[in-house]
């Protein structure tokens, strides 16, 4: 489980496009969900952001800040 009070989400550092990977030591691209309407259609939102490496996905970031 993951818990991140709000004044630790306010003070984070934004994120970038890119994120230094602490599994591999390289920088991966940061990716974002997509928020699901009620008509069914999609648009995106910086709601979570996460990055793959080696094929697993990784936590990066909630509304635009460095976790």
């Amino acid at each position: 489980m993951l818990s991140i009070e709000n004044d630790e989400l306010v003070n984070a550092p934004n994120l970038k496009e890119k994120i230094l990977c602490s599994k591999c030591g390289k920088f991966h691209n940061i990716e974002y969900g997509k928020e699901v309407l009620e008509d069914g259609t999609k648009k995106p939102s910086k709601t979570l952001a996460f990055y793959s490496c080696k094929g697993k996905t990784y936590l990066a970031g909630i509304n635009g800040k460095k976790i």
